[in-house]
């Protein structure tokens, strides 16, 4: 993507502006931008720009404690290609960050992370920093505009397009022009532009850039945009869902039972509607079938988990494609339900949604996205309103106030919902698992507890400071023990995100995220910049200490394991492709790869309510499936290796699905990044 940022300006200027021609566009002029989080201002983005096409800006907001802070130029020759660029300051987890471009016309040279890069004869490639702005996406959707087929090379490689311009008046007063383009990303992107060109508004339900005064238009503007970006999903869902009529049959395959952690060979399954009809050996005759798929080396096993999520309308193919068929939204905005009834219905590609989890925090400078409160009756008022929307799940998060824990966590039980969350600043797991935790999320959770409870967890602290310490956690330690106890004796489960934080704990600017390093060169160009912007700042001189500490944290992982505790493998990050990783740090740890996909599948089914229709291959059960490439018993990085995904029983085929959205399938080379429009 360009990127997610937004400007504002004073209303009667951007109303002069609104009613102007291209051709009035001043030489020299400025903006001002505000940068909205799920609804509350966060930020700013300001640009002014010269005679000359210097454009100077400064862009800031802030996510609870994190958030980036980048200043920069910007030269932007009268043909509209980008001459040269500089940008600094800190990225979203407050670590240093430098780039710079120059473009001669025969060269390109550019500067970032400590690593560079060139290419001769640059013609009309337009460079997208790493560290993109909204000046710099401006810049390449006002070349776009006017290229041939409304397209351009860009640097350091990929294509995008413009793919849909959109006139449309917004709240009876406002004409505007809504831009979808591709190339970017995994999806179409959308940006609003003014009659001079310039970008009035990028909305999301994320960050939304817009002017302060328009921000109650937002919503009507990002309605626009979900038709637009339906089509696109509508289309996927067309040309890559197969739903065969009458019994199908995979056969000769190896079977994983996730009830024993056994492997059965020679297996048929008989797939009816939308469950598994009949299971039967290879030899046996199977009924009569539409259609037949040959298993033959491959396994098939229920399809995986992923207890961690954020779920957007994109992340469904991805979650397919990786043979992720359920997931549970660990937060998000009502919008969810939306997208959830669209995956069940198939209008979107997608898994299921099978817990859905309402999000609370007390009102604050580092309170969470979402919704907020400052008393504990509002608490309770938030907690009635989920449930009434059929929430399973109740949220807290750092900011809470400790006092509130119990409370609020009878009442949500009170209505069958379960409580989880971050432990709130200044509280210790052993007290929120005291007053009411059913479950934690992330494990440096659990390493905080043998910090301080005066440690502010509502910043990067409680990253840093896990970091910083817990190389030296004895997890042989009476401390240590008695929380394992608790967390067993009370049956608290435990959603671990762990490979989040070894992007944090163990890389700097430049390298490859590990989350990704094994399918990286997979990815489209821009695509693959995403994933080198580092994690904490690490200080030189403790690079062993953080790199040891996030052992520690699979360390605890594995205590978790063998003490019997409930183990929720979940991601937090890319979907798909993270919890492949997530999975390869739990056999890291030393857990059996058998005992791992047990949790991903049966355990995790388990953990939902929903083990009678999910979580192992059983006739009468709901038909979602894998079929792997390969044997994650023995190896579990071929959980990779998806040849197949059946959800509903309908078929998905992982290769086609990656292709449309620009990433490469495994094992194939040479393919068109070209996303699917």
């Amino acid at each position: 993507m360009f990127r997610k940022s937004l400007l504002f300006f004073p209303l009667t200027t951007l109303l002069i502006w609104a009613c102007s021609k291209h051709s009035d566009l001043p030489t020299a002029g400025q903006r001002h931008y505000a940068v909205y989080l799920q609804g509350h201002i966060a930020g700013a983005y300001d640009v002014e720009w010269d005679a000359a096409g210097t454009h100077r800006f400064s862009y800031s907001y802030q996510d609870r404690g994190r958030g980036p802070e980048l200043a920069g130029d910007l030269n932007i020759a009268p043909d509209g290609l980008l001459e040269a660029l500089e940008i600094s300051g800190l990225n979203y987890l407050k670590d240093s960050v430098s780039e710079s471009y120059r473009s001669t016309g025969a060269r390109a040279v550019w500067h970032e992370s400590g690593s560079a890069d060139s290419v001769t004869q640059p013609g009309k490639s337009q460079y997208v920093p790493a560290n993109a702005v909204l000046t710099s996406t401006e810049a390449c959707i006002r070349l776009m505009l006017t290229a041939p087929g409304h397209r351009t090379e860009l640097l350091p490689g990929g294509t995008a397009q413009i793919t849909a311009i959109k006139p449309i008046r917004i709240h009876d007063s406002l004409d505007l022009r809504l831009i979808e383009y591709s190339g970017t990303g995994f999806q179409p992107e959308y940006v609003w532009l003014d009659p001079d060109d310039r970008i009035f508004a990028e909305v999301s339900s994320w960050l939304t850039f817009i002017p302060e005064s328009y921000y109650p238009w937002a919503e009507e503007m990002y309605e626009h945009q979900l038709q637009l970006q339906q089509a696109f999903f509508t289309h996927l869902a067309d040309t890559f869902t197969e739903a065969p009529e009458g019994p199908w049959v995979i056969k000769n395959i190896r079977l994983f039972d996730a009830l024993t952690g056994r492997v059965i060979p020679r297996q048929s399954v008989v797939i009816e509607g939308t469950r598994i009809r009949s299971i039967l050996n290879s030899d046996q005759p199977a009924p009569e079938a539409t259609r037949t798929i040959d298993g033959r080396g491959k396994m098939l096993l229920p399809g995986l988990f992923d207890n961690h999520c954020h779920v957007q309308r994109m992340d469904g193919l991805l979650h397919l494609a990786a043979g992720v068929t359920s997931v549970r939204d660990m937060a998000n905005s009502m919008e969810l339900l939306d997208i959830r009834n669209a995956f069940d219905g198939n209008q979107i590609i997608g898994p299921r949604i099978v817990t859905i989890c309402g999000f609370i925090d007390q009102k604050g400078p580092y309170a969470g996205p979402g919704l907020t409160i400052t008393s504990v009756p509002e608490g309770i008022a938030a907690i009635d309103n989920y449930h009434d929307h059929g929430y399973d799940q109740i949220k807290l998060y750092s900011s809470i106030d400790p006092a509130w824990v119990k409370p609020l966590a009878a009442h949500a039980h009170a209505l069958g919902m379960r409580v989880s969350g971050h432990i709130p600043a200044h509280m210790l797991a052993t007290e929120a698992i005291r007053d009411g935790y059913d479950e934690i999320q992330h494990v440096n959770m659990l390493a905080l507890n043998f910090l301080s409870d005066t440690i502010d967890t509502r910043t990067p602290l409680r990253f840093l400071a896990v970091a910083e310490n817990t190389y030296q956690l004895d997890l042989e330690g009476i401390p240590f023990l008695n929380l394992m106890e608790q967390l067993r004796r009370q049956q608290i489960a435990v959603d671990p995100t762990v490979s989040i934080f070894e992007n944090m704990f163990t890389t700097s600017p430049g390298q490859v995220n590990p989350l990704v390093e094994k399918v990286f060169d997979r990815f489209p160009p821009e695509i693959q910049r995403d994933f080198t912007g580092g994690g904490l700042p690490i200080p030189p001189e403790k690079v062993d200490q953080y790199r040891a500490s996030f052992h520690k944290l699979l360390d605890i992982i594995y205590a978790l394991y063998r003490q019997g505790i409930t183990i929720l493998p979940g991601t937090d990050a890319l979907p798909g492709f993270a919890l492949h990783r997530e999975l390869e740090q739990y056999v890291a740890a030393g857990i059996p790869a058998t005992a791992v996909l047990q949790l991903a599948t049966i355990g995790s089914a388990k953990h939902a309510g929903r083990e009678e229709d999910l979580g192992s291959i059983e006739v009468g059960k709901l038909a979602d499936m894998i079929l792997i490439d390969g044997d994650p018993t023995v190896d579990i990085s071929d959980i990779r290796r998806t040849a197949l995904t059946i959800k509903d029983g309908k078929i998905f085929h992982p290769d086609a699905l990656y292709r449309a959205v620009g990433v490469r399938p495994m094992e194939t080379s040479g393919q068109d990044h070209s996303p699917l429009n």
